[in-house]
């Protein structure tokens, strides 16, 4: 029989140690068996990576002839290859190196510390003088930090490198190539990864320490999860045998997610299987979730009936003036349940469809739930302007309230949702909506329907209607966009070029490097 695999760990699983649900934890950690669910991020990365270690094959700089988007590639990929390949090339260009092959690709085994360490280490290059650079590169956009070791995928690369650098020191590159930013700086090995191997320990403790007690968790975590349908208390189904396309064995539907479906199929695959960086400006969310996360602190810490601890909360958020965040806020306290009981705030609540029918998982972050009459009232706020009479008419809302059903009925209260909105030009909110045991089955019916249609769609073909296109954040790059346009995606410019970081670091004095792998 052979040994157990060690139990494996990666950059997610090190950042979220103190916060992921601790069976979701255990499970991950020790490899258990879960539903298949395709990285389909890999589609791009491989392809990408394959180009530019032919372009380095050999000694020298980088050049546009090598990079060619594969025809495995679907046509929104190959436009993020290409525009990679642009920066790439760009921030890149002045360095003739050659490729080296790490052993990477396989989980490095750690037998001191009886585990395994994943995370993809992306590209490793030599240059004419034998300096070694490490390439992390990024085919969608990320904030970078100010320090590339800010990043836990290079702090956990490094380390794994360890032996090939042998004590020598390494230049380190962390590139967006969708908008041409970069981050990179010399790391002295000798003297930075003693402080990278007790960061590593200090996690690794803390995974042990939480998946000691693998208690389900429910709320965000379970929309990722992979072993939800075999959660005892989410879950309790079984999954189908794995399917070799981008579809996940059990799919997840959160209310944006049922909006790109419902808009275009086209649009969820790009946003939802493939998760491509968006090609086109939308409007920025940034306003809006700075009002929601106001408001959570404002009833969090106090009541918003308080005008003084609302003058503080405001203060502390930096909002001095009059403006348009007050005015949401004023509005709010004119709509917020007097005396209700807080049940909770940016709740996630989560429900497994079992069998008959395809298994799903329902998600939703709901803004306010509240106590009161009888009723569990939850509101969704809504600082755009109004565009529909009754929330019954969102298909996201029917969404909702099928996923918050059994929360109403474990506390017996009827549920109620309600959009809330926020800007002051708005007197009436939508009419309510109070969903009858009735509703909820054909809800219940509908959604069914639609992951059902999930399953059998395979051309995945574009609405190709201009009103629809218009506003798509995949326009430009669709091959069936109505409304055809270029990427908003930064251009490469002779202006946007970084200066050099030469590496001259020489380090002399010997220090025992203590990382096995």
């Amino acid at each position: 029989m052979e040994d157990e695999p060690l139990p494996k760990v990666n950059p997610s699983l090190l950042q979220r140690a103190g916060t992921m649900c601790p069976l979701r934890l255990e499970r991950e950690y020790t490899g258990a068996r879960g539903s298949y669910s395709p990285v389909n991020m890999a589609r791009l990365r491989d392809a990408f990576l394959d180009a530019a270690r032919t372009n380095h094959a050999e000694l020298r700089r980088p050049s546009l002839e090598y990079f060619t988007p594969p025809d495995r590639l679907l046509p929104e990929e190959a436009a993020v290859f290409r525009q990679a390949a642009r920066w790439y090339v760009e921030l890149f260009g002045d360095r003739a190196v050659e490729v080296h092959l790490h052993d990477c690709d396989d989980p490095t085994v750690s037998t001191r510390r009886g585990v395994r360490i994943g995370g993809w280490v992306d590209l490793t290059v030599v240059d004419e003088w034998g300096h070694r650079e490490l390439r992390q590169l990024a085919l969608r956009t990320v904030r970078l930090g100010e320090d590339v070791l800010d990043a836990n995928a290079i702090r956990l690369a490094v380390l794994r490198l360890a032996r090939w650098t042998d004590g020598s020191p390494i230049r380190v590159a962390h590139a967006d190539l969708i908008r041409g930013d970069l981050r990179e700086r010399v790391v002295d090995t000798q003297s930075e990864i003693p402080a990278l191997a007790a960061w590593f320990d200090s996690r690794l403790a803390l995974v042990r320490e939480r998946v000691a007690e693998p208690v389900a968790v429910p709320g965000a975590d379970c929309g990722s999860c992979n072993h939800v349908a075999r959660c005892s208390v989410v879950g309790g189904g079984r999954g189908s045998s794995p399917r070799g396309d981008l579809r996940p064995e059990i799919i997840t539907l959160s209310p944006s997610a049922l909006e790109r479906w419902l808009r275009c199929h086209r649009l969820w695959r790009s946003s939802d299987l493939l998760r491509l960086p968006a090609s086109d400006e939308a409007t920025s969310p940034d306003h809006g979730l700075f009002v929601h996360e106001l408001l959570r602190v404002l009833h969090e810490q106090g009541s918003c009936q308080d005008p003084a601890h609302v003058t503080e909360t405001l203060e502390a958020h930096a909002v001095d003036g009059p403006g348009r965040v007050r005015d949401h806020v004023a509005a709010h306290v004119r709509r917020c349940p007097i005396g209700a009981q807080g049940v909770g705030h940016e709740y996630d609540a989560v429900r497994f469809h079992r069998p008959p029918g395809p298994l799903f998982l329902g998600t939703a972050r709901i803004d306010a739930l509240w106590a009161h009459d009888g009723v569990l009232d939850a509101r969704d706020y809504k600082t755009g302007g109004l565009y529909l009479h009754r929330v019954v008419d969102d298909a996201r809302a029917r969404l909702q309230a099928w996923v918050l059903a059994p929360l109403a009925d474990r506390l017996g209260l009827r549920l109620q949702l309600r959009y809330e909105y926020l800007s002051p030009e708005i007197d009436d909110d939508p009419e309510p909506f109070e969903p009858s045991a009735d509703d909820l089955g054909a809800i219940d019916q509908e959604l069914t329907d639609v992951v059902r249609d999930m399953w059998s769609e395979t051309s995945f073909a574009g609405v190709n209607d201009a009103a629809v296109c218009g506003t798509c954040r995949y326009r430009s790059v669709c091959p069936d966009s109505a409304s055809p346009t270029e990427p908003s995606w930064p251009v490469v410019e002779p202006a946007d070029r970084r200066d050099d970081v030469e590496v001259e670091v020489e380090v002399e004095v010997e220090v025992e490097v203590e990382v096995d792998a």
